[in-house]
This record gives C-alpha cells, structure tokens and sequence, in this order.
C-alpha cells in the first residue's frame, strides 16, 4: 500500500520533511527490532522507551518511512533515502494509519479483565461459541489460540495483551480466515498503556479484583482505575458489560457501567440478571444451576475446581448477553458445556500416581489465585496438600511473604523454590516469601527440577500436589536467558524413570 493512499485518509495534520510520497508500506512497526523491509516505523515516545533513539536502526533495518513528534537530525535527512515525516501526536497516527492499513478485522471483539481467570474466561469463551457454531478464537496469555492451519501465520507474543501493533495484525489475519469472534485478554498495563486503542471493542467482561501488579502501578486504585478504562473509555455505548456480582468492587462497577450508559449483565450468586443458585459437586465434575429470564436452567461441566465453574459461568453469561439468546437456545446449549476443558496450565491434573496421589500445574501466581486453587484442592483430597512454587523476580515484592503465609496456612507443606528470577537474587525472592512461614511447615529448595522431584518422592496415598506459578510456561527466566522448563515433561520424564505406573 502507497503511503500517499494513507494520507488522504488521515485527519491529523502531517509534515512530509523529505522522501518520496508515493512510497510503499508492506508492514507498520513500533518496535525497530521488527522492522521489514519497506515498514513504516513510528518512533513512540513513552515510559519506559523513546522511538526516537532506534530511528537509524530501523533505517538500517530496511524501513522506508520514519515518524516521529520531534525535529530529526540534519545528518538523519540527508544521509538517508526515506521518506521522513513529523506529527504533533505520533500515536494518534499510528492508530489511524493500523486502521487503514488493517482494514478488515473481526465484527465481534470481547475484552476479558480482572486479576485473575483472564485466561480461562477467555478460553471458554472461545469454546462455547465454537459450540454455537461461531468461527473463534482467543488472544492473551496462552498466544492466540485457533487453529494450527491458521495459528503458522501468526505472530508470536509472550504478553497477556501484545503490543497495539501486534494485536492489529493478529486480528486482520483471524479476520482473513473467517473469524469474526475474538476474545482478548486485556491487562491494567494494557489498558494504560493503550495496546487496545482504536479496536471496536463490543463486550466487555470483568472476573475479579484482587492484589497484582503493584511492581508496575503505584497502588491499587491506581490498578482499579486502570482496569475500569475499559468501561470508562473503551466500551462504546449500549455494549454488554458482563460483571462478577460476588465480588466486593461489584456495585462501583455497575455504577461506572450506568454512568456510561452499557448494558449490565451481571452474574453470580447476588446477580439480578444471571443469578446462580448452587453449584454442588457431581462425580469428578461439578453442577450448576442458576435463574434467568424467570427461569431455572441447570448444566454440568467436567472440572471440579468452583473458580473456574464461576469462569465458565462467566464465558456463558458473556455469549447470552453478545446473542441475546432466548430459553429455547440456552436450553440447547448448556448440554454441550460438558465438552469445555479447561485452559492449559489451569488446574491441569497430568498425573495420578498407584497410591491415588494426584498432580495438577496451575498459573496461581498472585495471593488470590492461591488461596483458590489451595482451598479447591483441600475439598478434592481427605489426606495431605503439598504446594511447590516461588515468585518471579522483577515484580511485586509485597505479595511474597502474603504468598508465604497462605500456602503454609492453607497446605500440610510447601516447597519454595524459583520461579522466573530475572535480575533478582533467587535466595532473597526465596526469603521474601519464607519469611512469613513456620519452620516445619516448609522445604526449601533453590533448583526448580530437583524441587519437582522431591515433592513427588514425598507423595502418600491420596495426596495432592499443585506446582504453581509456572502453568502454561514450559521456560525459566534467569537473568535475561530463558532456559527450557516444562513441568509437565519433567513429572512425566521423572515418574518414567522410577517406574511409577498409574
């Protein structure tokens, strides 16, 4: 696409200060490591990194057009063959440029926040419309998922909510394939950091709100003030807003909601709209009922965990409300909801011993999800809980010794070990959090592997073991080098080797 083609359409004020202004874009670039041939590249000026320093290697790098807010460097104009332009609001541009250029995306995007159970409401939400026979996918923490005839042409992204640039493309090529349902994850740092700017988002979901991030924002309303940029900037008027009731924050929403005029479906056990009734647990599964348009509807699904019978819940009140469906479709579907699985990673049972001892790998990486997955599998087991995990350095100090006390309050004993240290010692990460816990109630022990190992050599009949922290993660994070870590291969590879055989 010719540059020239872009412009006619922009409404910013733009100042071409050199080059060719029929030149060609064959990609848009944020990031100069990125950068193709033929890319525009827009020198953003943020936080945590300004554009304008990577200009030459973006250049270099093969990128026919520059953009940036500030006056470039004599030397930079004339000693380069590109087209170099300046604007008052770089982003603002870049946004209007990523809408033109990405033309074509998915009708229906929902935005799925809250601190935890992004991942899995996602997932859900995905799988229930496959089960209503509507092309899907989901975006988020777990990479896109979709099919893997589709997923080859899709870029990679380890962030819950990628970059701006990134999320533009993944959607135009979800688009390309006939997709036209897709649910995103979308963090506190990428609603402030603006990575979903300019997307028709039509749904917005929120599970719950507890401590996280605040490595990055100074507090927690600062946190609540960044999730709520969803309802308050994002959601255009009239779209659902699908709401957890039975959470402490849930009438400030609502309001929020009103104020601006969207549609409140909310759910839950004190919900007006999708009101559960109980949830009682049924063989390996569990049983769900709950009242809507004056009606009881009941479905079972497979897992046993209750926080995630409230996301599929959640996923189910998102695709009643985006529909509109009547008694006669709900009653259609919710028969089918027994085929969900759960998202990889989350509350994932990958092995059961002769002893009946089981292990599950869950993501649980903030106090929240802890205290979930910990009480969850104290209902499951009549004999011992082991909990093995760490804390990733770089981030939230405070939660560490919160981290601690759960799991020695809520487990018969926990192993602490590393998680992703990052630039951080991993013995002070380890004192953080055992700091708060009684001496006979844990192990510690530095090496992930030979932590993994230990757990399983101490496992009695019908005991529990929950690995959390890691999830979906097969990798390590130690220093600026990821080293291969998949807990799921390293249980298998170990209970192989001594020949444990269910």
């Amino acid at each position: 696409m010719k540059i020239s083609n872009i412009l006619e359409k922009i409404t910013q004020d733009v100042i071409i200060k050199s080059g060719k202004k029929n030149a060609e874009i064959s990609d848009i670039a944020i990031n100069s490591r990125l950068v193709q041939k033929n890319s525009i590249f827009f020198a953003l000026k943020g936080l945590a990194m300004d554009g304008n320093k990577f200009i030459q290697d973006a250049i270099d790098k093969g990128a026919s057009i520059i953009v940036s807010n500030q006056d470039f460097d004599s030397d930079v104009l004339q000693k380069n063959d590109c087209t170099f332009i300046n604007v008052k609001n770089c982003f603002n541009l870049l946004i209007e440029f990523l809408q033109i250029f990405y033309n074509k995306l998915p009708c229906n995007i929902y935005a799925v926040t809250g601190t935890n159970g992004k991942t899995s409401t996602a997932e859900f939400i995905r799988q229930i419309l496959q089960l209503i026979n509507k092309e899907s996918a989901s975006i988020g923490t777990l990479g896109v998922v979709c099919s893997q005839e589709i997923k080859k042409n899709i870029p990679d992204s380890s962030l819950t909510t990628p970059d701006i640039v990134t999320i533009y493309k993944i959607l135009h090529i979800l688009k390309a394939n006939n997709i036209d349902d897709v649910a995103i994850e979308v963090s506190s740092i990428g609603f402030e950091q603006n990575r979903v700017a300019g997307l028709n988002i039509n749904c917005g979901i929120f599970t719950n709100f507890t401590q996280d991030h605040l490595d990055y924002h100074s507090d927690m309303n600062e946190y609540f003030r960044c999730k709520m940029l969803l309802f308050n900037n994002i959601l255009q008027k009239n779209s659902p807003a699908v709401i957890n009731s039975d959470i402490p924050e849930a009438l400030q929403i609502k309001e929020i909601c009103q104020k601006n005029g969207l549609q409140i479906f909310d759910y839950g056990k004190k919900a007006q709209k999708l009101q559960i009734i109980n949830i009682e647990n049924e063989n390996f599964g569990q049983k769900i009922s709950f009242r809507f348009l004056d009606k009881e509807f009941f479905f079972n699904i497979q897992s046993s965990a209750k926080f995630e019978a409230y996301n599929i819940f959640c996923a189910l009140t998102t695709i009643i409300a985006k529909y509109n469906l009547q008694k006669e479709q709900i009653e259609e579907l919710l028969p089918k909801l027994q085929r969900l699985k759960s998202a990889q990673g989350r509350m994932q049972r990958v092995a059961i011993l002769p002893n009946k001892a089981q292990i599950f790998i869950d993501f649980a990486h903030t106090p929240d999800s802890l205290i979930k997955i910990l009480q969850q599998a104290r209902n499951m087991t009549k004999s011992r809980l082991l909990i093995l995990f760490g804390c990733g350095g770089d981030r939230d100090t405070k939660k560490r010794p919160q981290m601690g006390k759960i799991a020695c309050e809520l487990a018969d004993l926990a192993i602490i070990t590393d998680d992703n240290p990052r630039y951080e010692d991993p013995a002070q990460i380890r004192y953080d959090i055992v700091k708060s816990c009684k001496k006979d109630k844990f192990i510690e022990i530095e090496d992930r592997k030979i932590a993994i190992k230990k757990a399983i050599s101490l496992l009695q009949e019908n005991d529990i073991l929950i690995l959390a922290g890691k999830g979906h993660e097969k990798y390590q994070i130690i220093g600026d080098k990821k080293i291969e870590l998949d807990e799921e291969k390293i249980i298998t590879k170990h209970l192989n080797d001594k020949k444990y055989h269910a």
